[in-house]
């Protein structure tokens, strides 16, 4: 078993150690899940989850199965010993380099028969999972969330497993949003490209880029920092849009909000902090308790 977890740390290193330094490392581990479920469903579950938080382009994401080398073997994830020992196991993620482990519970994958007064048959598809992600460094929950999808935040099929498999749809654009809420980027204003006497600000340059994950129409707050009382707070002042991604580390910004207040912020020499939004263009709308 020692020689197993060894290796495993090893090629972890390794695949780690080949990702950009600007984004963090989310380790993902393999899902529990309640029997009547069976394990092709939670998996394709997990798989979605992986590549829509992938897609963001905000973290490195390791799957711990993705990869023959990285595989923790089934006989020794259903060892009572390797599951009795999570401090080691604990101590080994540190030495990765992977900042945060998320797992899940899977509660139910399923779908409801319906009939149309016509007489045909379909299915409404039912998917209700939480997500716990726990920082790595020193054991504390990040967050735990709940994700149900079901009725109007469900799809439907002609069948279960297309029911299913079609609500699974709407786990990119969950997991999206999930990184967005629970995963902030905050990088600054390198330089006011331009000004406006009337408008103050109207294009910045802030220092991130493609290596983490912006894209056109990415939406910043601009906060300056004060003290009040003798501690530091964060003011909301205005808004950002991402117009061009020109660099791994450089984005120009059209000012939607607050171009007045920025540029006199700017000039006074002001601390000023950008951290990420929601993505322009709708991608964030409501869905019921989807993406609550």
């Amino acid at each position: 078993m020692m020689k197993r977890l060894v290796l495993f740390t090893i090629c972890l290193c390794w695949v780690i150690g080949g990702f950009a330094q600007e984004k963090e490392v989310l380790l993902v581990d393999y899902f529990s899940y309640t029997s009547k479920i069976g394990s092709s469903y939670p998996e394709q579950l997990r798989n979605a989850i992986i590549g829509g938080i992938a897609e963001t382009g905000r973290l490195s994401v390791v799957d711990v199965d993705a990869e023959a080398n990285l595989k923790i073997e089934a006989e020794r994830r259903s060892s009572e010993g390797a599951m009795a020992d999570e401090t080691a196991r604990t101590a080994q993620m540190k030495t990765m380099g992977a900042n945060y482990l998320l797992t899940a519970h899977v509660a139910n994958m399923d779908a409801v028969r319906k009939t149309l007064d016509n007489g045909s048959v379909y299915y409404d598809g039912i998917i209700s999972f939480t997500v716990k992600v726990t920082n790595i460094a020193d054991g504390s929950i990040k967050v735990s969330k709940q994700f149900d999808y079901s009725g109007l935040n469900a799809k439907t099929g002609d069948s279960r497993e297309a029911a299913i498999t079609a609500t699974l749809g709407y786990i990119k654009t969950s997991m999206q949003k999930f990184v967005n809420d629970h995963f902030k980027l905050e990088s600054t204003i390198v330089t006011i490209e331009q000004s406006d006497k009337k408008k103050g600000a109207v294009t910045v340059y802030v220092n991130c880029g493609s290596a983490v994950g912006i894209q056109k129409g990415q939406l910043f707050d601009v906060k300056m920092e004060k003290d009040v009382a003798g501690k530091k707070i964060l003011t909301n002042i205005g808004t950002l849009k991402a117009d061009e991604v020109q660099s791994e580390d450089m984005t120009l910004c059209k000012v939607t909000k607050g171009g007045k207040e920025i540029l006199e912020a700017n000039q006074e020499g002001r601390k000023l902090i950008v951290i990420s939004g929601k993505q322009a263009g709708g991608l964030w709308k409501t869905m019921g308790t989807v993406l609550k």
